[in-house]
């Protein structure tokens, strides 16, 4: 399993809360709140779909890493089910 699909996977079975906002290209940025309090944020073009998907950055109590990882379209369905709502 790749690092993108992984926070992926992470984000969509721990996650409590999650937000969406566009982007300044008019895309779509979709935060998901984990368990422990930390932010993962994933990204997708405006007229992207399941297959477009990255991670992002990571917000934590103790830092954040910058991520720029696609994620494969099995695991951008479930972002793309939570950017719908």
């Amino acid at each position: 399993m790749s690092l993108g699909d992984s926070l992926t996977k992470q984000a969509l079975t721990e996650g409590g809360r999650y937000g969406v906002t566009p982007t300044a290209s008019g895309g779509l940025r979709l935060a998901v709140t984990l368990n422990c309090g930390s932010i993962q944020h994933f990204e997708r073009p405006a007229d992207g779909g399941a297959g477009d998907w990255t991670a992002t950055d990571l917000e934590s109590q103790g830092g954040g890493c910058a991520f720029h990882e696609p994620i494969t379209p099995e695991w951008g369905r479930g972002l793309e089910l939570l950017a719908a709502k």
